[in-house]
């Protein structure tokens, strides 16, 4: 673009729960017939560098002893994870502690920018946290966050939606063996859909994590979903139309799962309760992990998203949900803190992109109309 182009300055935004922006130019000239490019992104959030992930991650960790035993691998923050639970983790892990921080990875669980994610959510919150998973597995970040919010001394609660019932199973056992009182909702559409109703209304009791056998959608119905083996994470509520055929090109099985529109989720997740009133809880980490429909996910929820989660963490399948979502979001005025790429191997033939991806990326996202020092123009 020429010197002389327009310069965009700083971008406001229109209010607490809004999305609609207005922009300031400098007062450099602009040449006649050139294109003036609206701004993306806030021009606030501060990326999370590399430099910053190993503070982050050191934040987690936890000073007490924590019992394992023949099964569990101990990490620094004190999570006590099941090996023989889970089919891919090395089993050697069994019966060991870990005082390293998991940089580049863990080895069997994630990358060290997804546990960053999780610590920049844990740092910023204030007297409560709530973390939600959707496309949960055995919930590793519900339970790590309410675990270390309640290390901490903040009122913590979670939900993990998943809708393989194997690994509800897991979540619930995860949630156990590291001291959180869990439940477990199962059930058709309608009752999964009035349990939920009820919480959002009454609040959650004595319960620490809600595990939910179920999918999280763009609204509340019934969808289909793979009959997998136990080892394998990439099941989605997705075929290709008119097939049985999975977005990997699998020919399998299918049964019904409730779907739960994510406007219900965050009511349950938050309870009762004004969600502008400046003291109600917020829903401190939204973490999706939908197996390459991310972005279908969220571009129909956005606005419920965005009136009260303060980050969003995304496990993303393709190159282009990952442009889509940088293009939809940034428009929207929210910062791009983590932008991690997933990595695709193109050698073998599969129906959509997301099939060809061999490693989750992960984007995190910040909310600038929930940040603390945000003010309306």
């Amino acid at each position: 673009m020429p010197q002389s182009a327009t310069v965009l300055a700083v971008a406001r935004f229109s209010g607490r729960w809004g999305t609609a922006r207005t922009s300031e130019t400098s007062t450099e000239t602009t040449e006649v017939g050139t294109p003036v490019i609206p701004s993306l992104g806030n021009g606030i959030s501060v990326p999370v560098t590399a430099e910053m992930v190993p503070p982050l991650l050191e934040s987690l960790r936890c000073a007490d002893h924590v019992e394992g035993g023949p099964e569990f691998l101990v990490d620094w923050a004190g999570i006590r994870t099941r090996v023989p639970m889970l089919p891919w983790a090395p089993p050697e892990l069994a019966g060991t502690r870990s005082d390293a921080l998991p940089i580049p990875d863990d080895t069997y669980r994630s990358e060290d920018v997804e546990y960053a994610s999780l610590a920049q959510a844990l740092n910023t919150a204030s007297s409560t946290f709530r973390v939600m998973e959707v496309g949960a597995g055995w919930a590793p970040w519900v339970v790590m966050g309410v675990v270390i919010a309640k290390r901490r001394g903040l009122e913590a609660f979670g939900i993990a939606v998943e809708a393989d019932a194997t690994r509800a199973g897991w979540a619930m056992q995860h949630a156990s063996d590291n001291g959180l009182r869990a439940r477990l909702i199962t059930g058709t559409t309608d009752e999964v859909a009035q349990a939920l109703r009820a919480i959002a209304a009454g609040g959650h009791g004595d319960v620490d994590v809600l595990v939910l056998q179920a999918a999280g959608w763009k609204s509340t119905t019934t969808l289909q979903f793979p009959v997998i083996p136990d080892d394998d994470m990439g099941g989605a509520v997705w075929t290709l139309p008119g097939t049985d055929v999975d977005y990997r090109g699998a020919h399998l099985d299918h049964y019904d799962v409730p779907a739960i529109s994510m406007r219900l989720l965050l009511d349950a997740l938050l309870g009762p309760g004004d969600p502008t009133t400046p003291d109600r809880p917020m829903a401190d980490l939204l973490h999706i992990d939908v197996q390459g429909v991310e972005f279908e996910l969220l571009e129909a929820t956005a606005g419920d998203v965005q009136d009260v989660t303060r980050y969003m963490a995304i496990g993303t399948h393709s190159r282009l949900n990952e442009g889509l979502l940088q293009q939809f979001f940034l428009s929207r005025g929210w910062g791009l803190i983590v932008d991690d790429p997933c990595t695709s191997v193109f050698t073998m033939t599969h129906p959509t992109l997301q099939g060809f991806t061999v490693q989750d990326g992960t984007q995190l996202w910040e909310n600038p109309f929930l940040h603390p020092g945000f003010t309306s123009a």
